[in-house]
């Protein structure tokens, strides 16, 4: 096989420091313009990006060239330094991300998911989403049952 294939759907989900309402509009809707650039300039493939004032969720096929830690930490840089830099604020993101794999039948439905962050955020709070995000894609008994862990 002379070249390589990768498909590597993944839901990412980060939060700015503290929980700070910092994305409201416009900067937010720059922010994720600016988002989808990166991701492009790393090779990956931008599918939704969206979210609400403390935190971000984006859906990308993730570029093959590089890992995940240092696509993220370039994504989370540039992304935080170009805030700063047009909002004129002390813009930071919070430590750490989740990433979640998409099977590709799911893509629809996670793509969905992430354009109707505002109306999904009327009923759940920031917190209670990522807690069912968690629940939904780790559940340790599972893995013991199966010996994996």
């Amino acid at each position: 096989m002379p070249a390589s294939f990768c498909h590597l759907a993944v839901h990412i989900v980060f939060s700015t420091k503290n929980r700070k309402t910092w994305l409201k509009k416009p900067f937010a809707d720059e922010m994720y313009g600016y988002l989808n650039g990166i991701i492009k300039n790393l090779n990956g493939i931008p599918l939704a990006i969206g979210g609400i004032e403390d935190h971000i969720h984006i859906l990308c096929l993730a570029p093959k060239e590089i890992s995940m830690v240092e696509f993220m930490t370039k994504l989370k840089a540039n992304s935080s330094k170009w805030f700063r830099e047009h909002a004129r604020q002390d813009f930071h993101w919070q430590d750490g991300y989740a990433a979640f794999s998409v099977s590709k039948s799911n893509i629809e439905s996670v793509k969905n998911y992430i354009e109707h962050q505002e109306d999904h955020h009327h009923n759940t709070t920031t917190e209670e989403e990522f807690n069912a995000l968690l629940k939904k894609h780790w559940n340790p008994d599972k893995l013991k049952e199966k010996q994996m862990i």
